[in-house]
């Protein structure tokens, strides 16, 4: 008995001791694959996309022969022609608008006036001269209504006989822009600016601070961007937060005054785009 019983407990010893050297020497099994969610202590913020409304203080008005017209026959107008390409919306002024929304933001504000011009380019210049020499002040189809919401005010137009048309007049005397800071954009012919800004400046009220302006040549329209993103970055305003009308006035007024004496020895013509 005594015998038996040693031979068993050495079987089971030897048995044991093969487990543990099978166990030691084989590759443990690969874990299953698991995904597992991670969950912040709060929640995370979302990412800040640029607010398209940022500019919410800023105004873009402008005034263009395109919007304020009639073209029975759209496909007909060569659009290549220098004196009819600007008839058809958006027109060249729009363009420049919708260029500076782009970097400043800001609202867009269409000046239309209550009786369209004609699309014939003579007979638009015609009506333009009479406006200017009666120094008309043509009736518009609506207003900014809040125009109190705005503490800078880009206002844009064509070069019309040497100045501004007559309806760019009327938008200012119909607006209080006491304070406003107001930055001129004009497309032109050949003419430059002549005497829009001087003109506009002498309407504007005495605290209002006008930047220096940038004119783009019609043909040059297709560059425009470049040329209006430089001019911007060029008067040193950051537009998120508005200038300080008062502290730039006086260092506007001396570059407005380099500005028109510079147009005025141009070669001034008149084109309405």
């Amino acid at each position: 008995m005594i015998a038996l019983l040693a031979a068993l407990a050495l079987t089971l010893s030897l048995t044991a001791c093969g487990g543990t050297e099978q166990e030691e020497t084989q590759e443990p099994p690969a874990a299953p694959s698991q995904s597992v969610a991670v969950l912040p202590d709060t929640p995370s913020e979302p990412e800040e996309t640029p607010d398209a409304a940022e500019g919410s203080g800023i105004l873009i008005a402008y005034f263009t022969w395109a919007d304020n017209t009639v073209v029975e026959n759209p496909d007909g107008v060569d659009v290549d022609a220098t004196t009819s390409a600007s008839v058809l919306v958006p027109g060249n002024t729009a363009i420049m608008a919708q260029f500076i929304q782009q970097q400043v933001g800001g609202d867009l504000f269409s000046i239309r006036v209550a009786e369209p011009y004609s699309s014939d380019y003579d007979e638009c210049l015609d009506r333009a001269a009479d406006e200017k020499a009666e120094n008309a002040r043509p009736k518009l189809v609506e207003t900014v209504d809040n125009m109190a919401d705005y503490d800078i005010v880009f206002l844009g137009f064509p070069n019309w006989w040497y100045t501004c048309p007559m309806a760019i007049f009327s938008f200012v005397e119909q607006h209080d822009l006491s304070g406003k800071t107001v930055v001129p954009f004009v497309a032109h012919g050949t003419g430059g600016l002549s005497s829009t800004i001087r003109d506009l400046t002498a309407a504007l009220p005495e605290d209002a601070a006008v930047l220096e302006p940038v004119g783009i040549y019609r043909d040059d329209m297709p560059q425009a961007r470049e040329t209006i993103s430089a001019w911007l970055d060029g008067l040193g305003v950051d537009f998120s937060a508005g200038p300080d009308a008062e502290a730039m006035q006086e260092e506007t007024a001396m570059r407005m005054t380099i500005t028109v004496d510079g147009q005025n020895k141009e070669n001034l013509q008149h084109n309405p785009l």
